[in-house]
């Protein structure tokens, strides 16, 4: 049996290896501390270990080493660069183990630092990406119904998360040029 000193030095070590390879959040760190001492410590109680981790987790976070808000603003920004709808980056973050209300201010922060609508900016970029809607190719006025394509796109962007009004919008320019200088002027309602 270590003391708890060992133990927590031995967190420590492992919670800073990892913290200096990835961004992480606290959630995710504790999963790491845990299947650690799952794997290195096992004979020591479970209910110590849990409250050694905890405490761990508690000192990264005091130190700043691991910051939840700043974490989903950070990946907010990644993912609608990236084309995410919010939906996706709510699930993204909810996953990762963002408290709800983080990622509703992380959201909305980015968003409103946004001089286009950003829903309709990350629609682009995503249906630009899959090539669906205005960056089919051939362009869309010269191709034909019959093949459904135009349904499996709509789905497509549905089922990123994009609502119809959204979907609407992207799926109602003729061609790439035209979501182009939609992309680049924005979006308005």
């Amino acid at each position: 049996m270590r003391s708890d000193d060992a133990i927590l030095k031995r967190l420590e070590n492992k919670a800073l290896h990892y913290l200096g390879r990835y961004a992480s959040t606290e959630a995710r760190l504790r999963q790491v501390l845990g299947r650690f001492a799952q794997r290195k410590m096992a004979e020591e109680e479970p209910a110590r270990m849990a409250a050694l981790i905890d405490k761990m987790v508690e000192d990264c976070r005091a130190k700043g080493y691991v910051n939840d808000q700043v974490f989903a603003e950070q990946k907010t920004a990644s993912l609608r660069r990236g084309g995410s709808s919010r939906l996706q980056i709510k699930r993204k973050l909810y996953e990762r183990g963002v408290d709800a209300n983080l990622i509703d201010a992380a959201i909305d922060r980015h968003d409103d630092d946004q001089d286009h609508d950003p829903e309709v900016q990350a629609a682009l970029i995503y249906a630009r990406k899959r090539r669906l809607g205005p960056y089919r190719k051939p362009p869309i006025g010269q191709m034909e119904m019959k093949d459904g394509w135009r349904d499996r796109h709509y789905a497509s962007l549905a089922r990123a998360g994009f609502s119809a009004k959204t979907v609407g919008i992207i799926m109602a320019l003729d061609d790439s040029a035209a979501a182009e200088h939609l992309f680049e002027v924005g979006y308005f309602d």
